[in-house]
């Protein structure tokens, strides 16, 4: 098994087991309900990130849209950990086999269409797997470019 293999499968196995703790955000947010079970008031909270309390208070409310950096430093304050991931919403082989498929379709399609110009139009899935087998082993990064 090569290297980029045995990385998407050890990657794979990660996104898998993150999958399986996804936890629902809280009604209120993170900050907000962490911030309470710590028995924290929001103007105590704000002294400790040295930043006014209607300043909290729009933190608290749009926290999907701070920094990441903020989100760190308030997770740091809250005695957090601020975890971070991108989980893929399939497999990532499967994502990777997908997109060269279809990028196999749109070259097959339009070698069909050079080809219906002669009369010599080709009809056979072997062709389509065959140039998605050559676009994974030889030409892997070229199933991202646009056409």
């Amino acid at each position: 098994m090569n290297i980029k293999k045995q990385l998407i499968k050890s990657y794979q196995e990660k996104f898998n087991n993150l999958k399986k703790v996804r936890i629902e955000k809280p009604l209120q947010g993170w900050i907000k309900t962490i911030r309470e079970l710590l028995g924290m008031t929001s103007v105590q909270f704000s002294k400790k990130l040295k930043i006014s309390q209607p300043r909290l208070a729009v933190i608290e409310k749009n926290e999907k849209n701070l920094k990441l950096s903020t989100m760190k430093k308030i997770a740091d304050e809250l005695n957090c950990d601020f975890v971070y991931a991108l989980v893929p919403r399939e497999n990532v082989n499967d994502i990777i086999y997908n997109r060269a498929k279809q990028k196999a379709l749109n070259i097959v399609t339009k070698v069909n269409n050079n080809m219906s110009l002669e009369n010599q139009l080709s009809d056979n899935k072997e062709i389509l797997e065959d140039t998605i087998e050559y676009l994974l082993s030889k030409k892997a990064a070229k199933i991202w470019d646009e056409d």
